[in-house]
């Protein structure tokens, strides 16, 4: 039961409303009925009646809550009356730990996956021993380090980018990758360790078996057709260890900073379902392009062995993120996806869509879904040996877009600039969209994609895409807005992709506004 004092007169419901309906409550209206008092949305549409409910007699027929223990207080029936009257407001949800620093308890896991800079001599051996092992596997062994590249790129091309899948299947990605190293004889125990983008990459880094690795045969291109540059003899290569620290902190950290203010799993993530490309995605797509020429190409990205450790760190965000708001079990990260009509609501609900291929395949594992990823440290036996994040001053976190419910305020000192529709499908490989006033260069985005985008059917899913920068709006005020494409591939189309081939993109200008 709510005290008093923790009862407002003027309640939101992430402030208040929904501490009204207890577990017991929503279990057995569930069951019963279908019911989901825990969803915003079947509350405000259902408010009147559980408004008359709350208010009847002890012994009267429908009276709520069920439970006869746990009756409404007049404090807390008069404060949802004043939350109907004004109008429903939603407010925003608070993290478990506002100071976004480390979760308030580590789970105890048999894996705990250290940073590249803590591991001792004897786990870095261990490391080198697993690497040196399975990139000996032959190029049909599926514990091999080839057949794990070639999962996420070129010739398998399983990976889901710019998906609501994403998240999820990078993380079993990783476990995969992980579960081979540790069939090498001695090294049954080892784990995968994280890059933490704040600290320079060690020196070994750039020595075998980590420096770089050499395609063993060709492996053609999306067509079936041999493609000059990914012929056998092909060695990764990437930019120097100053130079990534250095485009890390110009031009990637600010989205993973932005991404863990977010309370919403969908603007955590960015870009799906209209949110703002402000976030994890764009991070990540970033970041592959700050790393090198190997790591900003989707088609061998992860033939790279600092992939591995790239999206290790990925993964450690991600759940840092979920332990900060509540969202490390099914029931919690649920309840932090904002839009029940969304795509990411429908790959974590719909087993079939959600599905973790080619493991779930390979592995005969038809739990292996989105859903069964939620729990890293349960289902992955996974853990952190740190859960601190060291992030920049985050963007302006107020909103493109406001419920009606709401009452809000505009915000006039930023904007958002949103470039929409740019048609993707023609421009081969990953490529930077740069916005421009007067023909100076205001910000950047960058997008990470295959040679072939027309082949890719997850890529096709989304033929068109929007990027978004957060400008002061005296920057963009008093001169002529226009992007240039850039493709870090030339070959095709020089220095910029042609307009004509963007099919008809269009740039707005938006107002930002905080929640009252």
């Amino acid at each position: 039961m709510l005290t008093p004092s923790q009862i407002t007169q003027a309640p939101t419901w992430h402030g208040e409303v929904k501490n009204y309906f207890t577990a017991f409550d929503i279990a057995q209206m569930r069951s019963i009925r279908g019911f989901d008092l825990s969803s915003y949305s079947f509350v405000v549409s259902h408010a009147p009646d559980i408004y008359q409910r709350v208010s009847l007699p002890p012994d009267a027929p429908g009276r709520m809550p069920m439970d006869p223990g746990t009756p409404w207080s007049k404090e807390m029936i008069s404060s949802f009356l004043a939350w109907m009257v004004a109008g429903y407001p939603e407010g925003e949800p608070q993290h478990q730990n506002s100071s976004l620093l480390k979760m308030s308890a580590v789970p105890v896991t048999g894996r705990v996956r250290k940073s590249l800079t803590s591991l001792t001599a004897e786990e870095l051996e261990k490391l080198k021993t697993a690497f040196i092992g399975i990139m000996n596997l032959g190029t049909d062994d599926l514990n091999g380090y080839f057949q794990n590249a070639a999962i996420h790129g070129l010739p398998l091309a399983f990976c889901q980018h710019h998906d609501p899948g994403f998240q999820p299947w990078h993380r079993v990605q990783m476990w995969a990758f992980e579960n081979c190293l540790r069939t090498i004889e001695g090294c049954e125990d080892v784990t995968l360790p994280y890059w933490d983008f704040n600290e320079l990459l060690p020196d070994w880094m750039y020595e075998a078996p980590f420096g770089s690795y050499t395609l063993p045969i060709d492996i053609g291109t999306a067509s079936g057709s041999t493609n000059p540059n990914y012929k056998a003899g092909y060695q990764t290569n990437r930019y120097d260890a100053q130079t990534i620290f250095k485009n890390f902190n110009a031009d990637v950290m600010k989205y993973y900073a932005n991404a863990q203010t977010e309370v919403w799993w969908d603007n955590f993530n960015g870009l799906l379902d209209g949110t703002p490309s402000l976030d994890f995605i764009e991070g990540h797509d970033s970041g592959h392009d700050a790393t090198g020429d190997t790591m900003s190409k989707q088609n061998i990205s992860a033939f790279d062995p600092i992939f591995w450790f790239y999206h290790c760190n990925l993964d450690r965000m991600w759940w840092i993120w979920q332990a900060n708001n509540n969202a490390q079990t099914v029931d919690g990260f649920m309840k932090t996806i904002k839009n029940k009509s969304s795509s990411s609501y429908l790959v974590f609900t719909n087993a079939a869509l959600g599905k973790m291929n080619p493991w779930a395949q390979t592995l005969k594992r038809d739990d292996l879904t989105a859903e069964f990823t939620i729990d890293l440290a349960t289902n992955f036996d996974v853990s952190y040996e740190s859960m601190t994040l060291d992030l920049p001053q985050a963007q302006s976190n107020k909103h493109l877009f406001l419920g009606m419910a709401r009452t809000f305020s505009a915000y006039d000192q930023e904007v958002n600039v949103r470039v929409s529709d740019l048609d993707r499908t023609k421009i081969p490989g990953t490529f930077k969209v740069y916005l421009l006033k007067d023909g100076e260069v205001l910000d950047k985005s960058v997008f990470f994609q295959p040679d072939e985008v027309e082949k890719c059917s997850n890529c096709m899913k989304i033929p068109k895409v929007h990027f978004d920068f957060r400008l002061p709006l005296a920057s963009v005020t008093g001169g002529l807005l226009s992007i240039r494409v850039e493709p870090n591939d030339k070959e095709m189309y020089g220095a910029t992709v042609p307009l004509k081939v963007l099919g008809n993109p269009t740039i707005a200008v938006s107002l930002l506004m905080d929640a009252i």
